[in-house]
């Protein structure tokens, strides 16, 4: 370690006398401060406007790009509320060349570049920013493992409720569409990283002097082993599309259900208490009916009611109607 906490003049300055040093340099994203410095940083490199355009920008894209000695990297971290069941999305900008990198990052609770790379000090040390880029992208695709983890989880939840044959309740449906909206938001940041991945490990950057083919070799199976990680959150990404949809189907047929068994109880009720309401309404007519007036007449009329109630009731309990 030769010096820490430069501005970006100071870090230029130590890279000029120290012809063998490599740095790394972390800005806050949305501040006056970092623009004015990338500004600066752009006329050193040879960045174009449409390069610092799109260091800047805040839309949530992901690409790489190599421009003369320059390479960006433009890709974004998500974090995750688990009490709100809401994914947010956070834009990381790197903008590196042989020796030097600068991250454009609001650092989270899940993902701090500046932290990151104090820990890896001596590998870094060791191997320059090529390990510092792979030590931020690899802590990008953690956080994309820990929602899909989240999510399937969730998700696991969700269809255990369904296995006890009931739909969701309401409280249940809310978190269920929340879900799905975090899942739409992990998919659109997921797949254009993989194109991204694929750029990276296919455009290396050229072995510095001083470099063995070994560490080369080192460092691109650690891409590889990156890019096969990201391609199998981002598979699991797709798959959990297809779980949460059949959530869905499965909650409203089971309400379907639900629904069709209550209207049978209804409808063999309704007949049930039918045939009184028959029996009464037609011996009240104004016409004489046989035992019509007579203590006889009431029981014998009062017993077909039950009979009658009792023999449906019996028929629909069978066929489990009521």
């Amino acid at each position: 370690m030769i010096a820490e906490d430069l501005t970006g003049e100071d870090l230029s300055d130590v890279l000029q006398l120290h012809e063998d040093a490599s740095g790394w340099w972390v800005l806050p994203r949305g501040s006056d401060y970092t623009a004015a410095e990338l500004h600066h940083v752009a006329g050193a490199l040879d960045l174009d406007q449409l390069a610092v355009h799109d260091l800047l920008a805040e839309d949530r894209r992901a690409k790489f790009e190599t421009l003369g000695q320059a390479r960006l990297v433009v890709t974004n971290a998500v974090s995750v509320d688990r009490e709100n069941s809401r994914l947010s999305v956070h834009p990381i900008s790197i903008v590196m060349t042989d020796r030097a990198l600068i991250c454009l990052a609001a650092p989270t609770e899940t993902f701090h570049p500046a932290r990151l790379l104090v820990q890896k000090a001596d590998l870094l040390a060791e191997e320059g920013v090529e390990a510092a880029l792979q030590t931020i992208v690899a802590a990008v695709v953690t956080t994309y493992e820990d929602a899909v983890q989240w999510l399937e989880d969730s998700s696991d939840e969700l269809a255990d409720i369904l296995f006890q044959e009931r739909p969701l309740e309401r409280a249940e449906q809310l978190h269920a569409f929340r879900l799905r909206t975090a899942l739409s938001q992990l998919r659109r940041v997921t797949d254009p990283m993989r194109a991204v991945m694929t750029d990276i490990v296919d455009n290396p950057p050229p072995v510095a002097k001083g470099k063995s083919a070994k560490g080369g070799s080192r460092t691109s199976r650690r891409w590889n082993v990156i890019r096969e990680q990201e391609n199998r959150v981002a598979n699991a990404a797709d798959a959990l599309r297809e779980a949460l949809s059949s959530v869905f189907d499965t909650s409203l047929a089971l309400a379907d259900a639900r629904l069709n068994a209550i209207m049978k109880k209804l409808t063999g009720w309704a007949a049930i208490i039918a045939v009184p309401t028959l029996v009464t309404s037609f011996v009240g007519m104004n016409v004489g009916f046989p035992l019509d007036g007579t203590r006889l007449g009431f029981w014998v009329y009062l017993g077909l009611m039950v009979v009658a109630a009792v023999v449906l009731y019996v028929a629909f309990r069978r066929r489990d109607w009521v």
